[in-house]
């Protein structure tokens, strides 16, 4: 369910038109599934974000940070268009060093609102997404990384068929190590890049348009809007 092709979630991708980061023959939402730092980006940032508001100084004058950023916000946009799928799995919901009541409510919050969002563009407002079940069973291996949090949460977002685990680790990026069945492991602006790079505008590219592909003939001009809300109801 979690990959299927439905006109809420709007225009999908094609692995010809993105080879780098789809399996061959697949056609249908960008999986994407945030590490912790990315969803507390959004949690602080992404009004400003998508509003193309200005950052706070401190967070301006970080060159590497803001660069990010800047590729959270491409990312953003393209999500209101196409079907990208932002999702946490259950490791995020304690993946923290100081886990404060307070930290939990706003963490809390924002996982649910991802997962409306989500269930909206799966096309069942009833389904349950991946951030409320159990741990799902693994489908890989990792050796990079020392056991603990950052492993459990990539490992986790191997299982549920996510096509990027999107991350600002710098110790994530260099040294995962994953085998088994293919995931990219991205920074935000890398992963905008990647996008950007294949042509993938907000109506138009990262599809193949092929005899048998569900978008060679695409009947919807854009996702049904009720999937912007749960993800807005915590970046107002």
């Amino acid at each position: 369910m979690l990959h299927e092709v439905t006109g809420d979630g709007g225009l999908g991708f094609c692995h010809p038109a993105v080879p780098n980061l789809l399996l061959p023959g697949y056609h249908g939402p960008l999986v994407v599934v945030l590490d912790s730092n990315v969803l507390i980006d959004l949690e602080q940032h992404g009004a400003a974000l998508l509003n193309d508001e200005a950052l706070p100084e401190s967070v301006a004058a970080d060159d590497a940070y803001s660069s990010e950023l800047a590729g959270l916000a491409d990312l953003l946009s393209l999500w209101l268009q196409r079907d990208i799928r932002f999702m946490v799995t259950p490791r995020s919901k304690t993946d923290a060093k100081k886990l404060t009541e307070r930290f939990l409510v706003r963490r809390q919050t924002s996982i649910d609102a991802l997962a409306d969002s989500l269930a909206f563009q799966f096309g069942d407002r009833h389904a349950s997404a991946p951030s409320e079940g159990p741990a799902p069973a693994r489908v890989g291996d990792e050796t990079g990384l020392a056991p603990g949090a950052d492993r459990d949460l990539v490992l986790e977002a191997q299982a549920v068929g996510a096509h990027v685990f999107l991350t600002r680790d710098r110790k994530v990026l260099d040294t995962v190590a994953l085998s088994g069945t293919a995931m990219a492991v991205l920074a935000p602006k890398a992963l905008a890049d990647e996008l950007a790079v294949a042509g993938v505008e907000l109506f138009s590219g990262g599809t193949c348009g092929d005899g048998g592909c569900p978008y060679a003939d695409w009947p919807f001009p854009a996702p049904d809007m009720g999937k912007w809300a749960g993800l807005f109801s915590v970046l107002a």
